[in-house]
């Protein structure tokens, strides 16, 4: 804005300066106005911007940290629903997201969406028979690995002292072990615990042999197999195998039992790469040998002396001919699903169709990776109901269903293995680690680990109950 003056405005006396003023006081007061009002846009247009200043994006973010976790930040027992096979933590939130994928295309091409015939929902019912607490009266948790004596349906536990699977108190989330290192067994039948012995270290998964009248406990602390005799629980033998051992895998025939995460101890899961034979008719250890890492889960061909076993840091299924102690097949079948499956601790199998079952225990995909047992291929994924991971499991051949443990739902999973659907919940107690069943006396048992505050204790369910909801006709059942 300009503002023209008269001719010789500037040469005015002063009292003509001030009277000139005056008379234009209008105009300078205009003209006052503008300047400032463009200074201030002037001034504006030189602050630095808000979008200037270093953005929260600029701080290291936070996978940088978890990449970089220091030994003591590492968390335990890996490869479970709290921690990955590195050892780094996984939150819990994550447990619980939907399955990957949406409206994406699967991987591997034209290959169908693994889990499509996954339900939202089941129905959960109360078939409880009783509730028996273990350790004999002591405070304890982490009831884990169960088996079964056929012939005369006692079942026996470990009892490992702490807690896994995502639950309260799990150990890799700041939980405390809370006794353990004792071997239970119960008859489920009149609902009492027989006796819980002291074992080896951190037991995890027993092994029944019936026809020598044995359990054999694998000691998970200690780096033991312990012998312990089936009817009052005296330890017959101890055989320090060394590593980790988690689950044996028992030819019934040959006496011979493979038995994964041996030999050499590692905190870090990736050198946890051997596993043994060993001869239970002379206590001795016939052959170690280098495998994938972290063999957890055990399934026997009894027909044909072989031994399947899942290696939870790689997804690997390896299979052993104990007639020869050679590994006859290795395969990955996880690996058609692509990385979002992983955590592959669980294993069983089911001999009518010669299919496998391994639990994908990965947050981002969990499930069952159902195998052609033959070439170790994949055919298929069962999902459970709400994203829920299973853990240990039971065949129940006859009746051709699947009974797997779902620590994160207080509930064990039925599973129709005709549609590979998830169909039934069962009831039981906090945080179930296994299930066991007893097909002759219609009865199943879950393994519950317990909470901080709970002990450790075993659900009898009855079968009947079970097969009734799903309108099935079983004799032996009302």
């Amino acid at each position: 804005m300009g503002v023209r003056l008269p001719p010789g405005a500037l040469f005015l006396d002063p009292s003509g300066i001030i009277n000139f003023v005056k008379k234009y006081r209008h105009i300078f007061l205009a003209f006052f106005i503008a300047c400032s009002q463009s200074s201030s846009d002037i001034s504006s247009e030189r602050e630095a911007p808000a979008t200037t200043e270093a953005p929260a994006t600029t701080e290291a973010p936070a996978t940088i940290a978890s990449e970089e976790l220091s030994e003591k930040e590492k968390c335990a027992p890996v490869a479970t629903a709290t921690c990955d096979p590195q050892g780094n933590p996984i939150s819990p939130d994550e447990g619980n997201q939907p399955p990957p994928g949406g409206n994406q295309p699967p991987p591997g091409g034209n290959q169908p969406p693994p889990g499509g015939n996954q339900n939202s929902s089941v129905e959960e019912i109360d078939a409880t028979l009783n509730t028996i607490i273990l350790g004999g009266g002591r405070d304890v948790r982490g009831a884990e690995g169960i088996s079964l004596d056929e012939n005369t349906g006692y079942m026996y536990i470990g009892l490992n002292g702490s807690i896994i699977s995502g639950c309260d108190g799990d150990a890799s989330l700041g939980g405390q072990p809370v006794g353990g290192g004792e071997l239970s067994a119960i008859n489920p039948i009149s609902g009492i615990e027989l006796f819980s012995v002291k074992t080896g270290g951190a037991p995890i998964w027993p092994t029944v042999d019936s026809d020598r009248g044995y359990v054999y406990v694998m000691g998970s602390g200690d780096g033991t197999v312990t012998t312990h005799e089936l009817n009052t629980g005296s330890i017959i033998n101890v055989i320090n195998i060394g590593g980790k051992p988690h689950q044996g895998g028992l030819d019934y025939s040959s006496g011979k039992m493979v038995i994964g995460n041996t030999f050499k101890s590692s905190e870090d899961i990736n050198q946890q790469k051997y596993s043994s034979i060993l001869n239970t008719n002379t206590f001795e250890v016939e052959k170690n040998f280098e495998s994938s890492p972290g063999a957890h889960g055990m399934a026997v061909d009894q027909d044909n002396d072989l031994v399947y076993f899942s290696s939870v840091a790689d997804g690997m299924i390896t299979v052993v001919d104990v007639n020869t102690n050679e590994i006859v097949n290795t395969g990955s079948p996880k690996d058609k699903y692509g990385s979002d499956f992983g955590g592959n601790n669980m294993l069983t199998r089911q001999d009518k169709t010669g299919r496998l079952f391994q639990a994908n225990t990965q947050s981002s995909a969990t499930g069952l990776i159902v195998i052609n047992e033959k070439d170790l291929t994949a055919i298929d994924v069962i999902r459970f109901a709400n994203s829920k991971i299973p853990w240990g499991m039971w065949v129940d051949e006859a009746n051709e269903l699947l009974f797997a443990a779902l620590p994160n739902a207080n509930s064990v999973g039925v599973v129709d293995l005709k549609s590979l659907e998830h169909v039934l919940n069962i009831q039981v107690g906090e945080c179930p680690y296994a299930v066991s069943l007893d097909i002759e006396r219609k009865i199943g048992v879950s393994t519950n680990q317990g909470t901080p505050s709970i002990n450790t204790s075993a659900t009898v369910f009855d079968l009947c109950k079970v097969y009734e909801k799903l309108g099935r006709k079983v004799n032996g059942c009302p």
